[in-house]
Order: C-alpha cells, then structure tokens, then sequence
C-alpha cells in the first residue's frame, strides 16, 4: 500500500466521506475528478504508475469505460480484501440508497458538506435488490 492512504486515514481515496464514515460506492466527486485528471490512484491518491488496475463490470465493459479511477497494482489485494463487490461477499446490490444507513440517520444539514442526495437516484433504483454484478481488476 501506497503512502498517503494511512496518513490521512481514507479507506479509499476517492469514497465520499461522510460523518468519519465511508460511504462507499458513492464517490467523492472532487476527487474522482482530479484521480482521472491527474492520473491518480483511486485508493492511495498517489501518482499513478505506468502499470495500473481498473475495476470494470460487463456494463462497464459493454461502454468502453470504467466509471472509477485506476489503482496501483500494490493498492489492488487492499480493494479486493475490503471491497465486497470486488471479492464476491456482497451477493446483492442494497436495497436502500447509500446514505439511508448513516449512523446519524437522519439527512445531512452541513451546507458545506459533498454528500450525496439520500434519496436514490436512477442507478440505484435499477439495481436496488438485484444480484451484483461481477467486478473484476483488468
């Protein structure tokens, strides 16, 4: 693993952080952005190699492009031990929108925070309940 990641704390660099909680599958937009960019990893933020990782889907596949950043091939068996759509626990997309189980449990009232609509958009609607899809690192 990459330096940067432990320092600040982040799971994953480009996962919106809300509360001290990841949200994961919800990216922070900032980020994601400047990981495209300026060639960074979507795990450690750091300066991408000249080999790297995509984590793509058939959907993903079937466009021609990955919506997330690339990662380190040193920052890939970090994602595929924590990441459960990557290493195949997580059967099923969630039912509820991402942010539906914050701990706070109630809707964000930070002006000044990056966080998501609670409420589902059209992505999560269509894959509410359905098996997930298969991940893999290309």
């Amino acid at each position: 693993m990459r330096a940067g990641l432990w320092q600040e704390g982040w799971l994953c660099w480009v996962s919106l952080v809300h509360g001290g909680y990841a949200a994961f599958g919800s990216l922070h937009a900032e980020r994601a952005l400047a990981a495209f960019l300026r060639r960074l990893c979507q795990i450690c933020g750091q300066p991408l190699d000249e080999r790297c990782y995509l984590i793509v889907r058939p959907a993903d596949v079937v466009q021609g492009c990955s919506p997330k950043p690339a990662l380190h091939p040193e920052c890939l068996p970090y994602t595929a031990a924590h990441c459960r759509m990557l290493n195949g626990t997580a059967t099923h997309y969630s039912r509820r929108p991402i942010l539906a189980g914050h701990p706070a449990g109630r809707p964000c009232t930070d002006p000044s925070c990056p966080c998501p609509s609670p409420s589902p958009d059209e992505g999560h609607t269509a894959r509410s309940g359905s098996p997930a899809d298969r991940y893999e690192a290309w």
